[in-house]
């Protein structure tokens, strides 16, 4: 009877073809790794700038430096860490260690409020991403084969548990943040990578011995000891140079433009098609870098202005500031799906707009977003606080700009990569997001209050006048690159790899 019943599960797991349905038992250690890691980081994310002003007291300026320069690094990161996984580490290796690295970057928040601590505890943070962020996800493509049908569902499944973890860290860490502390909800965050680590370790059976290869037992750069020993040397270092957060910025900016170049010149050996799809693809991505520097905002001018200058008052409660970052998460998890739909009811009747038009208008929902919070400042009045239902319709628009660019951005590298390239566009890719995090520092400073504000100041009408400018700034850049649309249509003449 046993038999018989094992028999009947295994054939309803499997399709006529043969091909099993069910996801691989290794998909949830990583989802679960994944989603402790990113609440922790979102944790961090959400209330660094909070932190910095209100408790460790900084200048606006010095605050959205420190978090620009902090952010930009843990996006840059990985472009490192992958390539140590990839040649030195394995990718167990360098997970583990990324976890540990977590762990004790978010002890150190909690623990210190010392500058010079407090900086290494981010680096240690910084240091961790590279480990960790890229090395998961390439350890979860090897659970699949190569035409496996299990694949897109399973990074689908895999991309809700980052979204759980920020969705959690919002909700959970601002209460606590509000209520008892900003160190409790480091701590928070420090056990929540403990138990991230403890299912890493109790999962390595269900990995399928994926992610090792032999040279892994005798590398001595797998040394825990190398490691430990490498990373806190790193950090002590990262940790000095945190403070000079325009110079970090910049040199990120200059890096991002010589890696363009770089490849572009480097691809005057390939075919004048493949040189032509190079090109295409570093513009598209310049344009990206713009648009993550808007999408930062999030969490740099617009948090402060939510603690500012928003009625955060409901049903007797005032919610924490850091809680409206929750909205980003949760509309990505009800919207991606319909787009989804969308896209292939567009691609049945041949509607389904290019990479650079739906690149266009991803910017074009991001600066809506910000000219509904500029009227709502308007309607407010000079000295009233704005009502927090404007923000759910600001966070609506910029999510949807979120998810017509950045899925594109991810399957136009894939499609336009030219063999032996995947690497370094996946790297130019992570660097688009760190120069977008870099310059989303020196456009919040345009909302930075002055150290000395007068009696009569409108922090409000500050804020929108800001928030104006930079909805129709936005609105110009989605315009110019609409009106580039056929350059890019000559660049790439297959419209299915710019799609």
């Amino acid at each position: 009877m046993q038999n018989d019943s094992d028999s009947t599960a295994k054939e309803k797991s499997l399709r006529k073809d043969g091909h099993t349905l069910k996801q691989p038992a290794g998909l949830k250690v990583l989802f679960l790794a994944e989603m402790w890691e990113r609440f922790g980081f979102y944790t961090i994310q959400t209330l660094l700038v909070l932190y910095l002003v209100n408790t460790l007291l900084l200048s606006d300026h010095s605050a959205y430096g420190l978090f620009a320069a902090f952010t930009a690094l843990t996006y840059a990161a990985p472009v490192l860490g992958g390539f140590l996984a990839d040649r030195y580490l394995g990718l167990r290796p360098a997970i583990r260690m990324g976890i540990l690295l977590f762990i004790a970057g978010y002890a150190c928040l909690f623990l210190f409020k010392a500058t010079y601590l407090f900086h290494f505890g981010l680096s240690l943070v910084i240091l961790g991403t590279g480990f960790f962020k890229g090395t998961v996800s390439s350890l979860l493509g090897e659970l699949y084969q190569a035409q496996d049908i299990r694949r897109n569902a399973g990074f689908t499944l895999f991309y809700m548990g980052i979204n759980l973890g920020g969705f959690a860290a919002s909700i959970i860490c601002s209460i606590v943040a509000a209520k008892w502390g900003f160190q409790y909800a480091f701590l928070l965050a420090t056990l929540g990578m403990v138990l991230g680590y403890v299912v890493f370790l109790k999962g390595q059976n269900y990995l399928e011995n994926k992610g090792i290869s032999p040279q892994d037992e005798r590398s001595i750069y797998a040394h825990p000891l190398v490691l430990l020993l490498g990373s806190g040397l790193t950090a002590s270092l990262l940790a000095f140079a945190l403070p000079f957060s325009d110079f970090i910025s910049n040199a990120i900016l200059i890096l991002l433009g010589l890696f363009v170049i770089a490849l572009i010149w480097r691809s005057t050996r390939l075919g004048k098609e493949q040189q032509r799809k190079i090109i295409a693809l570093g513009l598209l991505l310049l344009f990206s870098s713009f648009f993550w520097s808007l999408y930062f905002q999030s969490f740099l001018s617009v948090t402060l202005f939510i603690d500012r200058a928003v009625n955060r008052h409901f049903l007797g409660f005032t919610l924490p500031t850091a809680m409206f970052q929750a909205f980003n998460p949760s509309y990505i998890v009800l919207v991606s799906p319909l787009l989804a739909k969308l896209w292939i009811w567009l691609e049945k009747n041949s509607f389904n707009p290019s990479g650079p038009l739906k690149f266009a208008l991803g910017i074009l929902f991001m600066g809506m977003g910000f000219l509904v919070l500029a009227l709502a400042a308007v309607l407010a009045g000079p000295f009233d606080q704005i009502p927090a239902a404007w923000l759910v319709l600001s966070f609506l628009l910029q999510t949807v700009g979120e998810l017509l660019l950045s899925p594109t951005g991810l399957v136009m590298v894939t499609k336009l990569a030219p063999r032996g390239w995947m690497s370094m566009l996946m790297g130019l890719w992570f660097l688009s997001l760190a120069a977008g995090n870099a310059l989303a520092g020196k456009i919040a400073n345009m909302t930075a209050l002055p150290a000395h504000l007068p009696d009569n100041f409108a922090i409000t009408q500050f804020y929108g006048y800001t928030f104006n400018k930079l909805g129709w700034g936005s609105v110009a850049i989605a315009i110019i690159l609409l009106a580039c649309t056929p350059i890019f249509d000559r660049l790439v003449p297959n419209t299915d790899e710019l799609s």
